[in-house]
């Protein structure tokens, strides 16, 4: 098996969205929802930019990673986006290892109890 770099994914800053940047953003794909391939009426119902790979979970900040949704579509997006990102996180912190192990060694520092010189077993 072939040796694979393994690539860091952290989490994208974000640049300001500029109203310029917001109408290139709706004319890329003509008003229409990258979430639910519905038109978006621009007049009468809200909607938002949104990043198509969230930048928790390393998309890039960048037009063609952006796209104009409903803003109801955007936060059931963001919902599981916050979800997945958390479950990524976790999977990361024990992979390297990084969280305090939940056993504790017996009679150790960490222990309820401690073993004297003598073997007895006493309460902390």
């Amino acid at each position: 098996m072939p040796f694979v770099e393994i690539e860091d994914v952290t989490t994208t800053l974000r640049r300001k969205l500029t109203p310029h940047r917001r109408l290139q953003v709706w004319e890329k794909t003509g008003g229409v929802c990258v979430l639910c391939c519905r038109k978006i009426d621009g007049v009468r119902e809200r909607w938002i930019v949104e990043h198509i790979r969230a930048l928790e979970l390393g998309g890039a900040d960048d037009l063609g990673n952006m796209g104009p949704a409903h803003e109801a579509c955007a936060c059931v997006k963001t919902q599981d986006d916050h979800c997945r990102a958390a479950k990524a996180k976790g999977q990361k912190i024990l992979h390297i290892g990084v969280e305090s192990s939940q056993r504790p060694l017996p009679f150790g520092r960490n222990s309820r109890w401690k073993r004297k010189l003598s073997g007895q077993i006493v309460r902390r």
